[in-house]
This record gives structure tokens, sequence and C-alpha cells, in this order.
């Protein structure tokens, strides 16, 4: 009754805003507040006397009251913020950030006593400044904020906050805040003694052995905390690299042998903690510490378990049916470039052949190495195979390349030397009547100048254009020459040997015959020679026509003497290459030498009483 008096008898001077009511000061603007108290104060004037008769303070308070909240509800209405659910919205987006980085804290070193070291603490650092960015921003959208959903989100920015400040001061090693001192307030009025909490599970401490068995548990807990922390640091380490499949199989792989030995831990965990009674002290805590390990190990497996079905996938042998096809024709490919002086010396003919095949061949070896780069980015022995066969190949690639040119370079001059050669025995032998030098020297010079310019050809096409006409020239003239002695070379040509006794001696010599047949149908064969010892095998892959095969080969040459039908007294010597072919089961064809229409040569004759 007092406080109704005293307001009814205020002056409009005295009446400030204040001393009204407090709630003035912050919720209306100046002239929103003028306004209030001027009405106020008319109704105090035309009352007053009988307020002082008749109205009680709650009857005073009802109606400026009543008088208030008409002017709140005009005063608010136009100022409600018409974005305040997508401000909550966004303030408990980046809250759910801020607390998935905090539980992991929390999981990681909430339960410490100290600081953490090492990894553990800048991991720790790093999410601790995370969430506090996205606590910031939430406190900004929250900032000035009413109606639906505010409140709920002030108290999960509050818990965000106060959980936060907890890690924090682990981390530091800040020892924690003291307790705020209470402003003094007046003496209240006894209270009743309270109630014992009964609720309230009570801690004891453990004896012998519950205190034993409960030490034990937790050294395990801590290898499960580490393993989990570690398993959390590969994710950390792992997880921005952009081609997952380029991460090798074997870290997966322990990763998870380590999430099954870590289960395999905890359960020893749960053993134990089971048989140690729940209210013992530090029991709950220790629960809760296994139950964040748990989930850690969890999240770990949601990573690791498809990433690793994947990559063991990925080298999988039985997802590769070509590799060993593959494999060796990339092995016999860089065989070609083995022991390069014997083969641009002896085997200029498989030189040529290598040479044409260069760019396909090199094309061929980046197929192979892009099909088989898992393999040889995981590491796994079937990749290795391929990346020792490759840089082998490239290896061999660049060595065959440069003495190609090396040998483009000195080969005509090398072929004119042989011509010189064949045309001094040449001039040597017509002078002094020596007709075994046509059977001997000089066609094995030739035979040279012909071998290196097929592979000159090869190398340098157009100049290979001027020293076939210098040899064809040489050849015209030789043969000129052996006419003038063809009577006496003839005469000294010589039997040839006859060394092969093979298995398959005779059933080769059918398919020379059968080959010779069909160059001459009617003719006398009075003799065959086969001068090798043994067939002479080739194995490579040869490019035609877009593919690759693989050629295994094996060549006798055999000499069918058969009879001159110009002159009984002679015999002509018709060689045929015989070729066994190994991917076909061995099958034998003939190949003759020379067709039967070509023009022979004083040494392919021999008297036929040698016979």
């Amino acid at each position: 009754m007092s406080c109704a008096l005293g307001l009814a008898l205020i002056s409009p001077s005295e009446l400030s805003e204040t001393q009204f009511w407090p709630p003035l000061t912050s919720s209306f603007s100046t002239a929103e507040r003028g306004c209030i108290l001027e009405v106020a104060y008319n109704v105090l004037s035309l009352h007053r006397s009988s307020l002082i008769r008749e109205f009680t303070m709650s009857t005073l308070l009802r109606s400026l009251c009543s008088l208030a909240c008409l002017f709140i509800v005009t005063s608010l209405a136009p100022a409600a913020r018409a974005d305040t659910a997508a401000d909550v919205a966004s303030a408990n987006s980046s809250l759910k950030r801020a607390e998935s980085n905090l539980e992991l804290v929390d999981g990681s070193i909430g339960h410490l006593k100290s600081p953490p070291k090492g990894s553990a603490a800048k991991l720790a650092k790093m999410r601790l400044d995370g969430a506090l960015g996205d606590i910031e921003a939430a406190k900004k959208k929250l900032e000035g904020l009413s109606g639906a959903g505010v409140a709920e989100a002030t108290k999960r920015y509050n818990e965000a906050v106060k959980l936060h400040k907890k890690l924090s001061d682990i981390l530091t090693g800040a020892p924690p805040a003291p307790a705020p001192t209470p402003t003094p307030s007046p003496t209240p009025d006894p209270a009743p003694d309270p109630k014992p909490d009964t609720d309230k599970p009570k801690t004891v401490k453990l004896g012998y052995p519950h205190a034993d068995n409960f030490k034990n548990t937790l050294f395990t807990l801590r290898r499960v905390e580490a393993d989990t922390a570690s398993l959390t640091n590969l994710i950390e380490a792992l997880r921005p690299v952009k081609d997952q499949l380029t991460i090798n199989h074997r870290k997966t792989a322990g990763a998870m042998e380590k999430i099954k030995e870590t289960r395999r831990q905890a359960g020893f965990v749960s053993t134990g903690l089971a048989k140690i009674p729940s209210n013992g002290e530090g029991v709950a805590e220790a629960g809760q510490r296994l139950a964040n390990a748990r989930s850690s190990v969890d999240r770990a497996e949601a990573y690791f378990k498809p990433l690793h079905a994947q990559l063991m996938n990925l080298i999988n042998p039985a997802n590769y049916p070509k590799y060993t096809e593959d494999l060796n024709r990339l092995s016999e490919l860089s065989r070609a470039y083995n022991n390069l002086d014997y083969l641009f010396r002896e085997q200029r003919a498989a030189a040529a052949e290598t040479y044409g095949q260069l760019e396909v061949a090199n094309a061929e070896c980046v197929r192979i190495a892009q099909a088989y780069l898992r393999l040889m980015e995981q590491e796994t022995e079937l990749g290795k195979q391929i990346e020792i066969a490759g840089n082998n190949f490239l290896g061999g690639h660049a060595a065959f390349t440069a003495k190609a040119q090396e040998q483009a370079a000195g080969l005509p001059a090398d072929i004119r030397k042989d011509l010189a050669e064949a045309d001094q025995y040449a001039n040597e032998a017509v002078q002094n009547q020596k007709p075994m030098w046509f059977t001997g020297g000089i066609p094995q010079r030739m035979e040279w100048a012909d071998d290196k310019l097929a592979l000159y050809h090869v190398l340098d096409p157009k100049g290979a254009v001027a020293v076939q006409a210098e040899v064809d020239a040489m050849k015209a003239s030789l043969a000129q020459r052996a006419d003038s002695l063809k009577e006496l070379i003839i005469r000294e040509n010589p039997l040839p040997n006859d060394r092969y006794v093979g298995a398959d001696r005779e059933k080769a010599i059918a398919v020379a015959v059968s080959a010779w047949k069909i160059q001459e149908k009617d003719f006398e064969l009075l003799t065959v020679r086969i001068p090798s010892e043994a067939w002479s095998r080739e194995t490579k892959w040869t490019y035609s026509n877009g593919t690759w095969y693989f050629v295994d080969k094996s060549t006798l040459q055999i000499r069918l003497i058969v009879a001159d039908k110009a002159n009984p007294a002679q015999a002509i010597d018709r060689p045929i290459n015989v070729r066994m072919d190994h991917q076909k089961g061995d099958a034998l064809i003939g190949v003759p030498m020379r067709s039967f229409d070509e023009e022979l040569q004083p040494n392919e004759y021999l008297l036929r009483d040698k016979i």
C-alpha cells in the first residue's frame, strides 16, 4: 500500500524512467518511454485521492502493467526480425561443427590431468581453434535474437563455450578458474534443513583386489586410447590425399589390423570394468573414456574399411588376366636392344626390323605401363616386375636409337669398302686365273655389302638410293668378270658339307623337296646336303597391321643338288630354308632362296662327278 501511495504522490519531474519501471530503459526508444510516462502520470493525477482511499498496490500495478504491455506489443511488433529462423539455423550449423571438434578433443585429452605433448597436442589445438571460430560465428548470429529456437541455440552455445574453456585449460595447463565470489545479500530467513540427496550415487574408495584390477584395466584403457589416437592421426594425414587410390594398401591393412586389435583390447577393458563396483572412484569416468574410444574406433573403421576393400580389389591379380602376356611382351621388346654391337654387326636384318618398330614398341611400353600403373603405385610384386621390365625397355630403346644414328653415319663408307675389296679380288682372280675367289672372298664381300645396304635403307632411305646404285653396278661388273672364268669356277666349286643328323632329317628334306616342286615340277634330285649341325631358333615380338605377334621359329637350310638339264655333266645347288613354327605345333614350311627363273651365278653350279 505504501508503494502505491508513493507513486500517486510523485510529480512528473520526479517520475523518472528508472524509478517508474526499469524495463522501460531497455525495451523502448526515448520517445516511446516519454509517452508511457506521460500517460502514467495522467492516470495517477486523476485518481490520486481515490488511490489513497481505495487502490491497493496490486490494482495499480495491474493497471500499469496492462498499459506497458499495450506499448510493448505496439513497439515490438514492427521490430520483429523476419530472418530469425535463418539466423538460428546458421548458428546451430556452426555449433554442430564446433561440437564435433570438441567431442573429438574431449575423447582424446578430456581425461588428462596434464597437458598432452607432440602430435596429440598439435591436433587438439587445431581442432579447438576451429571450434572457437564456429562458436564465435554462432554468437554473432544469436546476438539480439528472440523467438522460436533462440533459447535452445543459446543453451548449446553456452555449453560449447564451457567445454571449450575446459579443454583449452587442459591443453595449456592453466589452473581451473576460481569460483566467483557471490555478492553479499541480506540474510535470508532460516530455511529448513535440506533433505539428504538419496538419488545421487556416492563413490567409494576401492579396496583390494578391486583397486589392483582397476589399475590393470586403466593400463589397458590407456593403450586403447593411444591406438585410437594413432588411427585418428592417420585419418587426418590420409584424408587430404586427392586420389585416395594412391594410398598404399599396406597402410590401410595395418589400420584394419590395429582396429581389430583395439577392439579386442577394448573388450578386455569392458570385462575388467564389469568386475569392479560401478560406484568406485574413477570407474564411471573410465567407462566414459572407453565409450569415447570405441566411438573413435567406429569412425576409423567407417573410413578405412571401404577404402581398404577398394585397394585390395585394385591389386587383385585376377583383375589383370593379360598380365603374363604383357609382361612377356615388354621383356621381349627390351631384349631386342641387348648387345647392340653384336646386333648391328652380325644380325643387321634383325636390327633393321627392330628400328622399323621403334615408335610402336615405345607406344606399347606406355600402354602396358598405364594398364598396370596402380600395381606400381601400390608397390606390389606384380607392379615391380612391370616397372623393372619397363625401365629396361626405356634404357635399351634410348641406347638403340643412339647406336642406329651412329650406324647410319658410318654404313656408306663400310659398304664402299666391301665393294672395293670385291673389285680388287675380282681383278686379281681374272689376272691370275684364280676362280676360287669367285666362290669365296668375292661373294662374301658382296653378301656383307647387301646386308649393310638393307639396314641402311631402313636407317636412311634417301641416302641409300645412291649407295644402292653403286652396289648394282659392282654386281654387274663382277658378273662379267666371273663369266670369263665360268668354267674354271664351276670346276672348282665344292660339294656342300653335310653335318645334320637329327631325328627329323628326313621329314625336313621332304618339306624342302615339296617346296622346290612348286618352282620346278619335273627335276632330278641327285643328293641332299645339310651344312648346319642344328636348327637356328629365333623368338621375338613383331608388329604387323596394327597387332603385335609373338614369333617363335627355327630355321634349317637344306641344299638340294639337282641335275642340270642343259648340261648333263653339271649339277645345280638349290638352297631351301625350312622353317619350324613352334607357335603352331612345330609345323614345317619350305622357302626357296631363289626362284626357278632367276639367272644362276657360276658359284651355284658344280661338276656332277663330284657327287
